[in-house]
């Protein structure tokens, strides 16, 4: 079923966005939803002959709408031009994550020399696991994360097989926790090389309990190619989108299938999310999976971690805010501002924003002086 135009109007936590935005996320989930009524054929065909208008929005959810489309056996019936767009996607986005592996098989490589262990996050990990090799959800490069005590080891290791890349924004925290690197040639993928999940101020995540909570990566059959765990891989998704400050767009499917085919354990998740200071940004997912992409998820335990009536109402216009991303690669003051807001707001914390910016502060002082 489709979810009609009024219920979207109620949505608290996304930026307003015409309904057929919202229904073909919706359209692109991999696993049904058991109390879902039957998809309407003409309504699916109409939304699709509508994603034109939403080619470069919805551009990395286009296979799983092209397998949707041949699925419910309504490609035929869709217009020549949405047609074309849905195969032409399709192909590029098989062809890339083909690269992609090559890119990720060298880097294993390299890395088990040196036994290296490495957790795929995002689209890297959800290959073959969450989505197939001809309807992938495809992504713009490869993340990794790396033990902090194999940390420097890795990125030399990684530098004789790739090129290390100033990052295109860079900022004062620079490359803090983050690394990024480019192919040596034409075929490959770009990488992210991280050692946290997140800037390590913001969120308490344990190390030991990530990685021993870790699993391997079942295409790959290699005990040093491993995943995040069910759990962490669902607050890893919260955080990601609270950075992005969108909780709305190609990680709701991500989220769903993690929860409709993966089966965490939503109250463990709770409780680490807890320990993590993360609650407030998985509330936030878990709210948008349960009301647009009808994700089994139990309301009862929503409540629980409901957030106080003043946090609720500062999320809200933080999420919905035309100032929540940079502006044409610039980051305005409105940005700045909503940005410092957000992690008082996300973290449910004070010491650790106030930290953040301490260090942000010094380490501007520093780079004017170094400039001087």
């Amino acid at each position: 079923m489709l979810v009609k135009a009024t219920q979207f109007a109620s949505l608290e936590f996304v930026k307003t966005q015409d309904e057929s935005y919202f229904e073909l996320l919706r359209l692109a989930r991999v696993s049904q939803v058991a109390n879902d009524q039957a998809c309407d054929l003409q309504n699916a065909i109409n939304l699709l002959n509508q994603l034109p208008l939403f080619s470069k929005i919805h551009k990395r959810i286009i296979p799983l709408l092209n397998n949707k489309a041949h699925k419910l056996d309504i490609f035929n019936k869709l217009t020549p031009e949405s047609q074309q767009l849905l195969t032409t996607i399709t192909q590029q986005g098989v062809i890339t994550e083909l690269a992609r592996k090559q890119q990720l098989m060298q880097i294993i490589e390299a890395l088990s020399v040196h036994n290296i262990p490495l957790i795929l996050l995002k689209g890297a990990a959800f290959s073959e696991v969450l989505y197939t090799s001809q309807a992938p959800r495809t992504s713009n490069d490869l993340d990794i994360l790396i033990q902090k005590k194999h940390w420097q080891q890795a990125v030399a290791v990684i530098k004789t097989v790739m090129n290390y890349t100033v990052k295109p924004q860079p900022n004062v925290f620079g490359d803090l926790y983050e690394l990024s690197f480019s192919p040596t040639n034409k075929i490959g993928a770009a990488l992210d090389l991280h050692s946290s999940l997140t800037h390590p101020l913001l969120f308490t995540i344990c190390e030991k309990q990530l990685w021993n909570n870790s699993v391997e990566h079942p295409s790959y059959k290699h005990e040093l190619v491993r995943v995040l765990s069910p759990e962490h891989a669902l607050i890893h998704q919260a955080i990601h989108a609270y950075k992005d400050m969108d909780f709305a767009k190609y990680n709701l499917v991500d989220a769903h299938e993690i929860i409709s085919t993966q089966a965490p354990n939503i109250n463990n998740t709770i409780e680490i999310a807890k320990t993590w200071g993360a609650t407030v940004p998985l509330y936030v997912l878990l709210k948008n999976c349960s009301e647009v992409m009808h994700s089994n998820i139990d309301t009862g335990l929503l409540k629980r971690i409901k957030p106080r009536y003043i946090t609720y109402k500062c999320i809200k216009k933080l999420v919905k805010s035309r100032f929540n991303q940079p502006t044409n690669n610039t980051k305005p003051l409105r940005y700045r501002v909503n940005q410092i807001l957000g992690q008082f707001v996300f973290t449910s914390s004070v010491v650790k924003p106030l930290a953040l910016q301490w260090l942000f502060l010094s380490s501007l002082f520093k780079q004017n002086l170094q400039r001087q």
